[in-house]
């Protein structure tokens, strides 16, 4: 199992860091977290492709996680001497089930060659050869944090999220966590967590390897978050990187 981070931002715009997308290889398989700005291209970047996509799972309806899903389904539509067979499986709340039904099939029209099936997260789910646990965060009223599991290890995306226990309880030893570190902590804002709280979400659920993400551009530097970090966290820590490959096993 490899984690390729395709956007380590936000919503503000960056040269360095695209907004928030992850692709998660499995056994042949390719599954995007979170479908933000720029994904499609990060992808190619990254020397992978969307037509090998077979699922989504979106943290939440927020637009820099969730903006190039129509993209995604109308480059598959609208690619020339491709022929799209396979189902594109999108899993999120029912908000998102929403959006594709809303704001996606208001502006595409369905494809014929292959189906797009929404799934509405749920406590357990199995995907293919993954097991998806999924918990409730402190951030929108549709915003979930998702753990998946295979063959015994454990990746962990906290989404937006702010501390909570039962986010601790999702990411109890995870071999990965790949945390919302948002702002410095003197720039805490609600619904977000800091590098502070990630070391002790990381701390408490006795995570292996802590993966900074989802950073807002501010004048603190990456050492200075990283030291943040480390007062509550004594295990590996990284920054994440855009288009930065982690093998799990």
């Amino acid at each position: 199992m490899k984690l390729v981070i395709l956007g380590s931002g936000t919503c503000v715009p960056s040269l360095k860091r695209n907004a928030p997308g992850y692709l998660i290889e499995v056994e042949g398989l390719n599954l995007l977290v979170d479908c933000g700005s720029g994904t499609l291209l990060q992808l190619e970047k990254a020397g992978r492709s969307y037509r090998d996509i077979e699922t989504v799972f979106i943290t939440h309806c927020h637009p820099d996680h969730i903006s190039d899903l129509m993209p995604l389904i109308h480059a598959l539509i609208a690619t020339p001497e491709y022929t799209r067979k396979k189902p594109l499986r999108i899993v999120g709340s029912s908000l998102v089930g929403e959006y594709l039904d809303g704001c996606i099939w208001g502006l595409l029209k369905r494809p014929d060659s292959f189906s797009v099936d929404f799934y509405r997260v749920e406590g357990k789910m199995e995907f293919h050869h993954l097991t998806l646990y999924s918990a409730k965060t402190l951030h929108s009223e549709d915003s979930f944090a998702f753990r998946f599991e295979h063959k015994g290890h454990s990746l962990v995306f906290t989404g937006d999220a702010d501390y909570s226990e039962s986010l601790v309880e999702l990411c109890t030893g995870a071999d990965l966590l790949v945390a919302d570190c948002s702002y410095p902590h003197e720039l805490k804002r609600k619904g977000h967590l800091t590098p502070r709280e990630c070391g002790i979400v990381a701390s408490q659920a006795g995570v292996k390897h802590l993966i900074l993400s989802h950073l807002y551009p501010t004048k603190y530097s990456d050492k200075e978050i990283l030291e943040e970090c480390k007062r509550e966290f004594n295990g590996r820590i990284s920054i994440a990187e855009d288009l930065m490959e982690i093998d799990l096993i």
